[in-house]
Protein backbone atom coordinates (compact mmCIF):
# COMPACT_ATOMS: atom_id res chain seq x y z
CA UNK A 1 0.00 0.00 0.00
CA UNK A 2 1.34 3.21 -1.32
CA UNK A 3 0.59 6.53 0.99
CA UNK A 4 0.33 9.62 -0.53
CA UNK A 5 0.33 13.19 1.13
CA UNK A 6 -2.44 15.28 0.66
CA UNK A 7 -1.88 18.26 -2.04
CA UNK A 8 -4.00 20.95 -2.90
CA UNK A 9 -4.67 21.71 -6.45
CA UNK A 10 -1.96 24.17 -6.44
CA UNK A 11 0.21 21.81 -5.30
CA UNK A 12 0.62 23.18 -1.77
CA UNK A 13 0.38 20.71 1.42
CA UNK A 14 -2.68 21.21 4.12
CA UNK A 15 0.63 22.63 6.79
CA UNK A 16 1.74 24.97 4.28
CA UNK A 17 -1.67 26.68 3.86
CA UNK A 18 -2.26 26.76 7.43
CA UNK A 19 0.93 28.24 7.97
CA UNK A 20 0.36 30.64 5.02
CA UNK A 21 -2.65 31.79 6.86
CA UNK A 22 -1.69 32.15 9.89
CA UNK A 23 1.24 34.61 8.37
CA UNK A 24 -1.74 36.55 6.56
CA UNK A 25 -3.59 37.31 9.85
CA UNK A 26 -0.40 38.07 11.84
CA UNK A 27 0.50 40.85 8.90
CA UNK A 28 -3.02 41.56 8.63
CA UNK A 29 -3.11 42.57 12.38
CA UNK A 30 -0.11 44.33 12.35
CA UNK A 31 -1.20 46.64 9.27
CA UNK A 32 -4.87 47.32 11.45
CA UNK A 33 -2.70 48.25 14.75
CA UNK A 34 -0.45 50.64 12.75
CA UNK A 35 -3.51 52.13 10.87
CA UNK A 36 -5.05 53.04 14.23
CA UNK A 37 -2.44 55.41 15.49
CA UNK A 38 -1.73 56.78 11.98
CA UNK A 39 -5.91 57.40 12.32
CA UNK A 40 -5.48 59.28 15.60
CA UNK A 41 -2.47 61.15 13.82
CA UNK A 42 -4.20 62.28 10.63
CA UNK A 43 -7.12 63.56 12.60
CA UNK A 44 -4.87 65.28 14.93
CA UNK A 45 -3.16 67.35 12.33
CA UNK A 46 -5.68 69.81 11.32
CA UNK A 47 -6.53 70.46 14.94
CA UNK A 48 -2.12 71.11 16.01
CA UNK A 49 -2.54 73.62 13.06
CA UNK A 50 -5.63 75.58 13.82
CA UNK A 51 -3.76 75.95 17.14
CA UNK A 52 -0.77 77.39 16.29
CA UNK A 53 -2.80 79.74 13.92
CA UNK A 54 -4.76 81.21 16.83
CA UNK A 55 -1.42 81.47 18.82
CA UNK A 56 0.17 83.75 16.14
CA UNK A 57 -3.07 85.99 15.94
CA UNK A 58 -2.71 85.97 20.48
CA UNK A 59 1.17 86.83 20.15
CA UNK A 60 1.24 89.25 17.29
CA UNK A 61 -1.25 91.47 18.50
CA UNK A 62 -0.14 91.45 21.92
CA UNK A 63 3.66 92.32 20.96
CA UNK A 64 2.79 94.65 18.48
CA UNK A 65 0.54 96.89 21.13
CA UNK A 66 3.10 95.99 23.75
CA UNK A 67 5.60 97.68 20.92
CA UNK A 68 3.90 100.68 20.48
CA UNK A 69 3.25 101.27 24.36
CA UNK A 70 3.55 104.91 24.99
CA UNK A 71 4.80 106.21 21.39
CA UNK A 72 3.80 109.95 20.91
CA UNK A 73 2.22 110.30 24.39
CA UNK A 74 3.71 113.02 26.90
CA UNK A 75 7.15 112.12 29.49
CA UNK A 76 5.81 110.73 32.52
CA UNK A 77 2.81 108.51 31.25
CA UNK A 78 3.16 105.31 31.95
CA UNK A 79 3.58 103.20 29.55
CA UNK A 80 1.98 100.18 30.41
CA UNK A 81 -0.62 99.50 33.20
CA UNK A 82 -1.46 95.92 34.53
CA UNK A 83 -4.93 96.25 34.79
CA UNK A 84 -7.54 97.20 32.86
CA UNK A 85 -8.27 100.75 31.93
CA UNK A 86 -10.59 102.85 30.07
CA UNK A 87 -14.09 104.56 30.18
CA UNK A 88 -16.03 101.17 31.24
CA UNK A 89 -15.51 98.67 34.38
CA UNK A 90 -11.94 100.48 35.16
CA UNK A 91 -10.30 98.34 37.34
CA UNK A 92 -8.38 101.58 38.52
CA UNK A 93 -11.52 102.62 39.42
CA UNK A 94 -12.59 99.70 41.63
CA UNK A 95 -9.48 100.06 43.71
CA UNK A 96 -7.70 97.03 41.31
CA UNK A 97 -4.39 98.37 40.41
CA UNK A 98 -2.88 94.46 39.36
CA UNK A 99 -3.84 91.62 37.55
CA UNK A 100 -1.46 89.08 36.73
CA UNK A 101 -3.62 88.28 33.64
CA UNK A 102 -4.43 91.38 32.09
CA UNK A 103 -2.00 94.84 30.54
CA UNK A 104 -3.38 98.02 29.29
CA UNK A 105 -1.45 99.70 26.53
CA UNK A 106 -1.87 103.49 25.48
CA UNK A 107 -0.07 104.80 22.56
CA UNK A 108 -0.42 107.68 19.69
CA UNK A 109 0.18 105.84 16.01
CA UNK A 110 1.99 107.85 13.95
CA UNK A 111 0.12 108.36 11.47
CA UNK A 112 -2.89 110.12 13.74
CA UNK A 113 -2.83 111.77 16.55
CA UNK A 114 -5.59 110.12 18.32
CA UNK A 115 -4.90 107.89 21.44
CA UNK A 116 -5.46 104.43 21.08
CA UNK A 117 -6.14 102.22 24.63
CA UNK A 118 -5.47 98.27 24.34
CA UNK A 119 -6.40 96.12 27.27
CA UNK A 120 -5.51 92.23 26.53
CA UNK A 121 -7.08 89.85 29.64
CA UNK A 122 -7.97 86.11 30.13
CA UNK A 123 -11.58 85.73 30.01
CA UNK A 124 -12.57 82.61 31.93
CA UNK A 125 -16.18 80.84 32.47
CA UNK A 126 -15.51 76.85 33.23
CA UNK A 127 -19.63 76.39 33.76
CA UNK A 128 -19.77 77.53 29.64
CA UNK A 129 -16.45 75.92 29.07
CA UNK A 130 -15.58 79.24 27.42
CA UNK A 131 -12.10 80.49 27.78
CA UNK A 132 -11.27 83.55 25.64
CA UNK A 133 -8.45 86.40 25.27
CA UNK A 134 -9.99 89.45 24.99
CA UNK A 135 -9.49 93.02 23.94
CA UNK A 136 -10.61 96.25 25.01
CA UNK A 137 -10.55 99.18 23.01
CA UNK A 138 -10.64 101.77 26.22
CA UNK A 139 -14.20 102.86 24.95
CA UNK A 140 -17.26 100.24 24.48
CA UNK A 141 -15.92 97.02 23.21
CA UNK A 142 -14.46 94.09 24.17
CA UNK A 143 -13.45 91.75 21.70
CA UNK A 144 -12.88 88.28 21.60
CA UNK A 145 -9.70 88.42 20.10
CA UNK A 146 -9.04 84.11 20.46
CA UNK A 147 -10.85 81.13 21.47
CA UNK A 148 -9.02 78.21 23.74
CA UNK A 149 -6.86 80.75 25.66
CA UNK A 150 -6.27 78.74 29.29
CA UNK A 151 -3.80 80.39 30.15
CA UNK A 152 -2.26 84.76 30.20
CA UNK A 153 0.15 85.75 32.48
CA UNK A 154 2.46 89.12 32.46
CA UNK A 155 5.74 89.52 34.21
CA UNK A 156 6.94 93.37 34.18
CA UNK A 157 10.96 93.69 34.19
CA UNK A 158 12.84 96.92 34.39
CA UNK A 159 14.97 97.92 31.44
CA UNK A 160 17.78 95.42 33.00
CA UNK A 161 15.37 92.87 32.80
CA UNK A 162 15.15 92.29 36.89
CA UNK A 163 11.53 91.06 37.49
CA UNK A 164 9.81 93.91 39.64
CA UNK A 165 7.53 92.72 42.19
CA UNK A 166 3.84 93.22 41.36
CA UNK A 167 3.29 95.08 45.28
CA UNK A 168 5.70 98.03 44.09
CA UNK A 169 2.59 98.95 41.49
CA UNK A 170 -0.27 98.64 44.12
CA UNK A 171 1.80 101.08 47.14
CA UNK A 172 2.33 104.63 45.35
CA UNK A 173 2.86 107.52 45.46
CA UNK A 174 0.35 108.05 42.89
CA UNK A 175 -0.05 110.34 39.86
CA UNK A 176 -2.01 111.64 37.47
CA UNK A 177 -2.20 110.58 33.90
CA UNK A 178 -1.27 113.82 32.08
CA UNK A 179 -3.70 113.12 29.36
CA UNK A 180 -6.49 111.16 30.79
CA UNK A 181 -5.90 112.13 34.78
CA UNK A 182 -6.43 108.70 35.94
CA UNK A 183 -4.10 107.96 39.08
CA UNK A 184 -1.06 105.61 38.33
CA UNK A 185 1.23 104.44 40.92
CA UNK A 186 4.71 105.96 39.48
CA UNK A 187 6.49 102.67 40.09
CA UNK A 188 5.09 101.79 36.30
CA UNK A 189 7.15 103.86 34.70
CA UNK A 190 10.10 101.81 35.59
CA UNK A 191 8.89 98.96 33.52
CA UNK A 192 11.11 98.72 30.51
CA UNK A 193 10.26 95.21 29.34
CA UNK A 194 7.16 93.11 29.61
CA UNK A 195 7.24 88.95 29.60
CA UNK A 196 4.12 87.11 28.55
CA UNK A 197 2.82 83.85 28.71
CA UNK A 198 0.05 82.78 27.00
CA UNK A 199 -1.54 78.78 26.69
CA UNK A 200 -3.69 77.59 24.17
CA UNK A 201 -6.12 74.31 23.96
CA UNK A 202 -7.28 72.25 21.50
CA UNK A 203 -10.40 72.90 20.80
CA UNK A 204 -11.98 69.68 20.39
CA UNK A 205 -12.63 68.14 23.64
CA UNK A 206 -11.87 64.55 22.09
CA UNK A 207 -8.29 65.43 21.65
CA UNK A 208 -7.43 66.38 25.15
CA UNK A 209 -7.29 63.90 28.36
CA UNK A 210 -7.44 64.31 31.48
CA UNK A 211 -6.64 67.55 33.75
CA UNK A 212 -2.84 67.80 34.59
CA UNK A 213 0.14 68.73 33.66
CA UNK A 214 -0.78 68.89 29.59
CA UNK A 215 -4.07 69.99 30.13
CA UNK A 216 -5.32 72.82 31.82
CA UNK A 217 -8.77 71.83 31.24
CA UNK A 218 -9.98 68.08 30.58
CA UNK A 219 -11.48 66.38 27.53
CA UNK A 220 -12.33 63.44 26.74
CA UNK A 221 -9.68 61.46 25.43
CA UNK A 222 -8.17 57.99 26.54
CA UNK A 223 -5.98 57.34 23.37
CA UNK A 224 -1.77 58.35 23.28
CA UNK A 225 -2.71 59.01 20.01
CA UNK A 226 -5.44 61.22 20.12
CA UNK A 227 -3.50 63.45 22.21
CA UNK A 228 -3.23 67.25 21.69
CA UNK A 229 -1.27 69.14 25.07
CA UNK A 230 -2.02 72.58 25.47
CA UNK A 231 0.45 74.70 23.81
CA UNK A 232 2.23 77.30 25.79
CA UNK A 233 4.31 79.78 24.77
CA UNK A 234 6.32 82.53 26.38
CA UNK A 235 7.91 85.94 24.84
CA UNK A 236 9.84 88.79 25.87
CA UNK A 237 8.73 92.26 24.52
CA UNK A 238 11.37 95.31 25.37
CA UNK A 239 9.09 98.98 25.61
CA UNK A 240 10.32 100.99 22.53
CA UNK A 241 8.58 104.40 23.82
CA UNK A 242 9.25 103.97 27.77
CA UNK A 243 8.91 108.24 29.05
CA UNK A 244 9.04 108.96 25.24
CA UNK A 245 8.15 113.06 24.73
CA UNK A 246 5.23 113.51 22.38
Amino acid sequence: MILRRWRSEAGVTMTEALVASLISLTVTAAVLALVHPARGIFQAQPEMAEMHQRLRVAVDSIARDLLMAGAGRPAGAAAVMPYRVGARESDIDAGVTFRPDAVSVRYVPWETEDIVSRTYYLQSDPESDTFQLMQYDGAVTDLPLVDHVVGLAFTYMDAGGVSLDPAVFQDGPWEADPETGSPFDEDLRRIGRVRVMVRLRAALASMRGASGALFTRGGTSTSAERFIPDLPVEFDVTLRNRNAGG
